[in-house]
């Protein structure tokens, strides 16, 4: 899925203005690169054209310990918005990154993330 087709869901998953798509994918993907530990993040990355691979890997040295409420708290800031908001962007861009990278690689992301992750990505059945 290249990077404007990926915009087009979120905008319309989200009801949101090309600039507000970009800039809540922006802010998602950048602090979901900061979550995941940079082998995993890099991993993630390589499944995703650019630039949404380059938000992957913005990455930081070491992951960030963040349950879901925080990191929804980090993308509310980011994006300059309520926390309400920014979990509608959030969930928007976690499950259009779920259709686009294929069930394996979303189940092994989600194992590598806290079970209160799984509703943000569109799958809250895998929470168990």
């Amino acid at each position: 899925m290249p990077y404007g087709a990926f915009l087009a869901a979120v905008r319309e998953r989200g009801g949101y203005s090309p600039d507000e798509a970009d800039m809540a994918t922006r802010a998602v993907l950048t602090a979901l690169g900061t979550r995941l530990t940079p082998d995993s993040a890099g991993h993630l990355a390589d499944q995703l054209p650019e630039p949404l691979a380059d938000m992957i890997n913005d990455a930081e040295a070491a992951a960030r310990d963040w349950g879901a409420r925080t990191f929804v708290t980090h993308v509310a800031e980011a994006i300059g918005e309520d926390e309400e908001s920014a979990e509608a962007a959030t969930r928007a861009v976690l499950s259009t990154l779920a259709e686009r990278i294929g069930r394996g690689e979303r189940d092994a992301l989600l194992a590598r993330l806290p079970a209160e992750y799984a509703g943000l990505f569109g799958h809250p059945e895998l929470a168990g």
